[in-house]
């Protein structure tokens, strides 16, 4: 079986196509073709429109240019390769991106643990609300909770490269009259509702390099992409969506019903992160925790805390001096150190700057039996972008 790479390109992208062909020969699992499918509307004089830094790939290591009649816009990158090579596994990828060195071998690593799946390197999850489709924005991408499960819900991007088994695909994904009057420039939701048709989930793939984007002003890509964004998608879905209830009404009932609504998608997601943070608390059971400091790190902190359903963890706040500071703090009682216990052993959460952490180590804490609870920032911080993101 064959790894068969297909993009497609146009006028204002061209110069810098050969950047993403090049990080394709730098694959550590490396494809047996690597197929640019170009249109002669968009480019009359074949190889004679192109730039010398592509035409000198042309030919090496599996590299070649298909001449299509007509335009399929971005479609192209899939609707001739997915056509001809039905048994080989067809990689397709955008013409914007320095694909990372490890782009096939994730894809295909998905493709060996489920075969009859779609893996995708960027997703996003499809959510309902009471009479049809939440708005395209806010089917959420940060999904590293759903990596590695064959889901109905996700909807396979683009960008990250999407890989198609054999045999993943029907007619009905090739209807060219339909398919442009729809989603002439949604190519990745038509997917979608050809993978619906065809019971066909999409696994998400955690990337394990980063891929680098090639910027190049604001060209048409990137206006295509505002449009989308801002209606153009929403109007796209909708239609399908109506068009998936007409035709097959059964699969239509089973399917959207089986999507998450804003409100489920948000408590999943606030239960994940908070279950990340919840076992830094569980490495310390049988302890009274205490969040040092009243400030506006602590602050802040305990928001964080609430928000994620987890300040019941927290014992008390905790100061060296109880004047200049109120007597609870977000609910929760505020205790100078020499309230505390101190023969007996507690955690402490520092909600101080270093330099503050570092004096009250030395000094407060020094004769304290006491441990450092080391909260996982990093999932916190995540969590709080993600949402501020949603607002």
């Amino acid at each position: 079986m064959r790894i068969i790479v297909s993009l497609t390109s146009y006028p204002q992208r061209i110069e810098s196509v050969h950047m993403v062909v090049e990080s394709l020969y730098r694959q550590i699992v490396t494809p047996d073709e690597i197929i640019l499918y170009l249109s002669l509307e968009q480019f009359p004089r074949t190889e004679d429109d192109l730039p010398d830094n592509l035409k000198v790939l042309i030919g090496k290591k599996g590299f070649r240019i298909e001449w299509v009649e007509g335009n399929l816009k971005s479609h192209k990158k899939y609707y001739y390769s997915l056509q001809k090579y039905r048994e080989d596994i067809v990689i397709t990828v955008d013409d914007d991106v320095i694909y990372a060195e490890s782009m096939i071998s994730d894809l295909v690593k998905g493709y060996d643990c489920f075969p009859y799946a779609i893996s995708a390197r960027r997703t996003r999850m499809i959510l309902r609300r009471e009479n049809g489709l939440e708005s395209y924005k806010r089917w959420d991408g940060n999904l590293e909770e759903y990596a590695k499960v064959p889901r109905m819900d996700l909807c396979a991007i683009g960008v990250g490269g999407v890989c198609y088994p054999p045999g993943a695909r029907s007619e009905s994904w090739f209807e060219k009259e339909d398919m442009m009057s729809i989603a002439g420039n949604q190519d990745d939701l038509w997917l979608k509702y050809n993978e619906i048709l065809d019971h066909i989930p999409v696994l998400y793939v955690l990337p394990t390099q980063k891929d680098s984007p090639i910027r190049i002003g604001n060209v048409g890509k990137n206006s295509l992409f505002c449009s989308n964004i801002n209606g153009g998608n929403d109007h796209c879905a909708s239609t399908l969506l109506e068009r998936l209830r007409t035709a097959q009404p059964s699969q239509y009932q089973k399917w959207f019903y089986s999507l998450m609504n804003w409100n489920e998608y948000a408590a999943q997601k606030r239960a994940y992160y908070s279950n990340i943070i919840r076992t830094d608390f569980d490495k310390e059971k049988d302890m009274p925790i205490y969040l040092y400091g009243a400030g506006k790190i602590a602050e802040s902190l305990l928001d964080q805390l609430s928000e994620l359903q987890l300040t019941n963890h927290i014992t008390a706040v905790a100061v060296s001096s109880k004047e200049e500071n109120p007597s609870e703090l977000k609910g929760i009682a505020v205790k100078q150190l020499n309230q505390i216990d101190r023969g007996k052993r507690f955690g402490i959460i520092f909600g101080v700057n270093e330099s503050n952490r570092h004096q009250i180590e030395t000094t407060v804490l020094k004769e304290c039996n006491y441990c450092t609870i080391d909260l996982n920032t990093q999932a916190l911080t995540k969590y709080f972008d993600i949402i501020s993101g949603w607002k």
